[in-house]
């Protein structure tokens, strides 16, 4: 009885959260009658689901193979963020900093409805009937999912929903036990996959779209979340060995078996719907003038890879043709102001499409291998952990990735191989960012802000070295905004072009940038005393030096320490 009300509830947040914001004040008064309202022809109960589609739905919605949900979860917010795009359609707020209630809850409703309604049941199930193993895997991808939206948005509820000790709201915990609770996970995950028997891994098998059953695979990714998670929290070591994290022994012990031992990127590979080409499609998005400068100027052989060019013809407010369709890589400046689609910015390069679209079916990014190398070059650089020296780590996980992201996207670009040569002079490179020209309005154009090339410099110093790993880093990070976003955030690298516009009224610093996604209308109507406390933590932890507080997009996460820098 006790697990069936735990289900009902979860069941009832995730659908509260998912409710039109009209619907939700209906709803908001009924949270008492968690029975009733669970038994009703509206809720599918997933365990009455087989048991591999019940484990399928958590892990594919990690990156969220149906378009709605996928334009929510990220496409109008983190993408924005983190460097990676930027929408033409100046309608959508968030682009210009003006940061909007209603299209701010995709990652929030994703987690609670596709991912941790269903993990955490599963590892209830799992470890009840003695199948430890494949609990670990489920907490691996609930963990995986946890991380993604905590670095979005900070506090969430998470322990109140597991205990089930509250049938009226659900308590938010702090980020600083949200990551205490996901390395407990991680580190009881390897534990128990490391002893899975025949039995499980069959099992595993019939399910596993991440690793197709190679339990050794999920050690790894569980390792490199460790080491991702320990180097995110190094700006607030001291708190956090004080909570019982030693930021630097966690460190040490993953950093022996990660991804970084295989070169295997995490791709989900079932014919599913990869929703961003859809997202271009749709006039909704384009890329980042950040990414597309940086690549350009640094000679970056992923280009191609990554996108198009120009997709039509480009005309100024006179109404003159600057660039000729197909002729060169452009992005847009975040915060620009600009009018609403269509417009002249719609035609900047475009999504990697393949033959007749073919690249809605490319396969979905989890993971990449060449972040573990760049994860071990800053554990080493920070920590001293390993023998192999910072350079080498550091080259080896530019070659990684672009070995890998040929594999990955050579076919839909039509790119069979690198011109000879190029990776190396790329490595050797020392040409940087390139200005940003914005050949539609010249009011955009903005100088170059990263000012280091890629070539390793062992004489610089420990800021710089950081600089040129991160960067690398979000460069391979791509199109995993959740993730690229939150380094960016914790170093400062690369360097960000400010915005032109900031329609935050106040709420986040124009220099700084967003530092979060503000909570939804939904997550207020479904849980408003649980909101309520998770702002309390939130301004407890936040370090703006700004004097911004509360639910706003320039508040400091608990790891986005303002206070300290990188080292």
């Amino acid at each position: 009885m006790l697990e069936t009300m735990k289900r009902n509830k979860i069941l009832t947040y995730a659908f509260l959260m998912a409710i039109p914001m009209t619907v939700g004040s209906i709803f908001s008064s009924c949270t008492d009658d968690f029975e009733k309202l669970n038994t009703s022809n509206i809720q599918v109960n997933p365990a009455d689901l087989p048991f591999a589609a019940q484990c399928t739905e958590p892990m594919t919605y990690c990156y969220p193979p149906q378009q709605n949900m996928f334009q929510f979860w990220t496409n109008l917010t983190i993408d924005l963020y983190g460097g990676y795009f930027m929408t033409p359609n100046g309608n959508f707020t968030n682009g210009d900093m003006g940061e909007n209630r209603g299209h701010s809850g995709g990652m929030y409703e994703n987690y609670y409805l596709h991912i941790f309604n269903n993990t955490r049941r599963i590892i209830a199930q799992c470890d009840a009937s003695g199948e430890k193993g494949l609990s670990g895997v489920m907490r691996i991808v609930q963990a995986y999912g946890t991380l993604m939206t905590t670095d979005a948005y900070g506090p969430i509820p998470y322990s109140s929903i597991l205990s089930g000790e509250n049938e009226v709201y659900f308590e938010f915990d702090s980020q600083k036990d949200l990551y205490k609770a996901m390395l407990e996970d991680l580190s009881t995950a390897i534990t128990d996959i490391s002893a899975m028997g025949e039995g499980e891994i069959a099992k595993l098998k019939s399910f596993d779209c991440w690793c197709n059953g190679d339990k050794d695979l999920w050690i790894k990714i569980a390792n490199t979340m460790k080491l991702r998670m320990a180097l995110r929290l190094s700006k607030r070591e001291t708190e956090a060995g004080n909570a019982g994290m030693n930021l630097k022994a966690i460190a040490t012990e993953a950093a022996k078996n990660t991804l970084a031992t295989v070169n295997k990127d995490i791709l989900i590979d079932k014919s599913l719907e990869n929703e961003m080409w859809l997202m271009f499609a749709w006039g909704d998005c384009g890329f980042n003038a950040n990414l597309v400068t940086i690549m350009s100027g640094t000679k970056d052989p992923r280009q191609p890879l990554y996108m198009t060019l120009n997709t039509g013809d480009i005309k100024n407010d006179a109404g003159t043709t600057t660039v000729a369709a197909q002729s060169q890589y452009l992005g847009i400046r975040f915060a620009s102001g600009l009018p609403a689609k269509a417009n002249n910015w719609g035609n900047f390069s475009g999504w990697i499409q393949g033959n007749n679209g073919s690249s809605y079916s490319m396969p979905l990014p989890i993971m990449k291998a060449a972040e573990a190398y760049f994860l071990l070059a800053e554990a080493k650089l920070r920590w001293d952990i390993g023998s192999e020296s910072v350079k080498n780590l550091y080259e080896n996980g530019i070659r990684i990735s672009m070995a890998n992201e040929l594999a990955y996207r050579g076919s839909y670009a039509g790119v069979k191989e690198y011109p000879e040569g190029a990776v190396d002079a790329y490595i050797n490179g020392t040409s940087t960012q390139i200005d940003y020209v914005d050949p539609v309005k010249s009011e955009l154009s903005t100088p170059a802000v990263n000012k280091l090339g890629v070539k390793w410099d062992e004489s610089a110093s420990n800021e710089e070295k950081l600089e040129r790993i991160i960067t690398q880093k979000w460069l391979a990070l791509f199109p995993l905004s959740t993730e690229g976003w939150a380094e960016q955030r914790r170093t400062g690298y690369p360097r960000f072009f400010p915005a032109f516009v900031n329609e935050s009224n106040g709420a986040v610093n124009t220099e700084e940038g967003v530092r979060r996604v503000i909570y939804s209308s939904q997550a207020y109507d479904a849980n408003a005393k649980g909101v309520e406390g998770g702002l309390k933590l939130l301004d407890e932890e936040n370090s703006s030096k700004f004097g911004i507080s509360g639910d706003k997009g320039g508040t400091h996460l608990w790891w986005d320490n303002a206070d300290k820098g990188n080292f």
